[in-house]
């Protein structure tokens, strides 16, 4: 494993430090090793990874949701060690390390950490999680969206979400993520897919490893895009909408029983009110 350091004079503003640069590759190391370990001796490298994550943890949240974890993992049923190895079986370690690492470390670790040395005032205006919004009249470019971005990341803005509230039927907001996210590799995108018809041209941001593209449960059941899915070993999620009419029957137990048989551990629901 090469480290690399940069000269104090080459820093780029909102770029990560280089003692972060140093921990994030110990980390990603560390998971690289796990990776190898689980396909071995899964539950034992899980349990040496949640030893490990309390160890390392600062925050008292971080420590005490590490503790949860560890108490979880005593249990040689608990339903950790499937979900854990079902999705090392089925996603490249690639998207599993970096979009693991750009989510886990960058945004979570050390952008929250720099989210809490901007002033008082202007943290009110800000989240760890950058929402971007499309329409139809091509407000954005890469370059335009790649400014905003990093502009955020000098604020410690690292993880950005797509919400499905957008019509994209020719590709062209599809191919800007898939260009934007290319570049911005310490960035993590969680992109909810809208309800409307695949393309090669849409499905060619799904390979990239800082995207995790999140689809609704509908496109789920009536295509063959779980397939598609699986054999490119893509790290996705699946949302499902929800309004006050339907929020119960949304996560009553046969919901949540249908919503987990689509072989992936990330759920999201999401309202049917855009502006909510």
């Amino acid at each position: 494993m090469c480290f690399f350091l940069k000269q104090e004079n080459e820093r780029k503003e909102g770029d990560l430090l280089n003692g972060q640069d140093i921990t994030r590759s110990v980390i990603r190391l560390e998971l690289t090793r796990a990776l190898r370990g689980m396909e071995t001796s899964p539950k034992r490298t899980l349990r040496k990874l949640a030893d490990l994550g309390k160890l390392c943890a600062k925050g008292t949240i971080q420590k005490e949701m590490f503790g949860i974890f560890q108490k979880r993992l005593k249990n040689p049923d608990s339903p950790y060690f499937s979900s854990i190895e079902t999705l090392v079986k089925q996603v490249s370690g690639d998207a599993l390390l970096t979009f693991g690492m750009n989510l886990g470390y960058n945004s979570w670790t050390y952008g929250v950490r720099r989210l809490r040395e901007t002033p008082a005032d202007v943290q009110t205006t800000l989240s760890f999680l950058g929402l971007l919004s499309f329409s139809e009249d091509g407000s954005w470019d890469t370059e335009s969206l790649m400014t905003f971005i990093e502009e955020n990341k000098k604020s410690g803005i690292y993880a950005y979400a797509i919400l499905p509230y957008y019509k994209d039927p020719d590709g062209v907001i599809s191919h800007l993520l898939a260009e934007t996210a290319a570049k911005e590799t310490d960035c993590a995108f969680l992109w909810f897919f809208p309800e409307e018809s695949l393309t090669d041209r849409k499905k060619e941001a799904f390979t990239l490893p800082n995207i995790m593209p999140v689809f609704s449960m509908q496109m789920l059941k009536e295509t063959d895009l779980s397939s598609y899915l699986l054999e490119n070993q893509i790290l996705y999620g699946i949302y499902q909408k929800y309004n006050l009419h339907t929020e119960q029957e949304v996560i009553s137990r046969k919901m949540l029983g249908l919503l987990s048989s689509f072989h992936t551990p990330f759920l999201f629901f999401l309202s049917d009110d855009a502006d909510t």
